[in-house]
Order: C-alpha cells, then structure tokens, then sequence
C-alpha cells in the first residue's frame, strides 16, 4: 500500500505512463505517445497490468478534466484500453458500499476516516493462506481498520477500510481510499457488522474544504 498524489496535469501522468518499461520490456520505447501494459504495470509499481494498474490510472487521473482523461485512454494500445475500461474500479459513496459492492471489485472510496483503537470491535473473520491450505483468522490480526463516512459529522452507515498492520495512516481530513472490495465472515451471524470490507492499494491524502 502507497500514498498516491493524482497528477495536476495531463503532460505529468503522460510522462508517468509513457516510461519504456522496465529493462526487460525489450520493445518498450519511452515517450512515443503509446503505453503497453509494461510501461502501465512499471508506473504502478506492480509487475503485470492488472487490477492494481488499473487501480492507479484511475487514481492518478482524479484531478484531470473529462477530455485529459480521454487522452489518457487514448494512448494506452488497443488491448490494455479494452481491458481497462471493462474492469476500471467503481467509484462509491462510503454508505453505498454495503449495499451496492460486491466482493472481489475494485473499487474508489472518498471520506473521512475513523481509526478503530478497539480491535475487539471488529469480530469479522477473513481467509488467508497458511502453506499449503487455508486458513480462517480475525481481520484484525493482519490488517489496522478504519470507519470511513460519507462526510465529516461521521453519522452512520459507513464503510471498512483496511491498511497493512504496519502502516497507519495519516486520516486527518478527507482520504481517497482504492482498492479491492473483499467479504467478510462471522462465526455469529447476530454479530455480523459489515459484509466487507476495502483492502486499499492506494491512498490519496485530501485538501481540508468545509462542508457545506
């Protein structure tokens, strides 16, 4: 998981995404106006240009007008751009995530976070690999949890949001939060909180505005 700062300017994300690649990408050129999923993947920090590339552009791109990001998809080949405008993340409102998400997504989420100091709050269950099977443990052992609402008065429903354990994140003000949305499970169906939650990729830290 990283800070992302969107870029400002359409010549800024261009440069960004029109890299060459890494030394490996034999047929990669920097700056000839067309991007191969290398040079999206190297961008992005990730090895191959998939949900977490796609997560990125779309981030990057959050402060550009509607015609900038036309260009942007514009210079990406044909079969990148086709494959990044069927699984681009969503974008919601913290308070529809519940309702309207569905697990395995990629997904945008825009609020105010809420950090939650009592991990015994939080009684969801995820799976993750142990060797060579599965194994069931409590959110809360891999990942720090963060309540997220539609606006600063933090009135419910709201969103979760994960980070890494050793990362905590700087969530005074609003964040832009991107990433996958995963499902949670509950050994007692009377206690279930929430149905998932947003493992992030990125984070974009917010100008203060008030609200009006």
């Amino acid at each position: 998981m990283r800070e992302l700062k969107p870029y400002q300017s359409l010549h800024g994300l261009r440069t960004a995404i029109d890299n060459g690649g890494r030394f490996y990408n034999f047929f990669s050129k920097a700056e000839d106006q067309f991007v191969n999923p290398g040079e999206l993947a190297k961008a992005a920090g990730v090895f191959t240009a998939g949900m977490k590339a796609f997560l990125f552009l779309e981030m990057a791109q959050q402060e550009l007008s509607a015609a900038d990001r036309q260009s942007v998809a514009d210079l990406l080949d044909s079969d990148l751009r086709k494959r990044y405008l069927r699984y681009r993340p969503k974008t919601m409102l913290p308070s529809d995530v519940e309702k309207n998400g569905k697990g395995g997504e990629s997904l945008i989420v825009t609020g105010y976070a809420r950090f939650v100091e009592d991990r015994r709050r939080i009684t969801g269950l995820i799976v993750v690999p142990a060797g060579k099977v599965m194994v069931m443990i409590p959110i809360t052992d891999k990942f720090n949890i963060y309540e997220v609402f539609n606006d600063r008065s933090m009135r419910e429903p709201h969103s979760l949001v994960a980070s890494v354990r050793r990362y905590r994140i700087d969530h005074d003000g609003p964040i832009r939060f991107g990433g996958v949305l995963r499902k949670l499970t509950f050994k007692d169906k009377t206690n279930k909180s929430h149905k998932f939650y947003l493992e992030t990729t990125f984070y974009t830290k917010l100008p203060r505005v008030d609200d009006k």
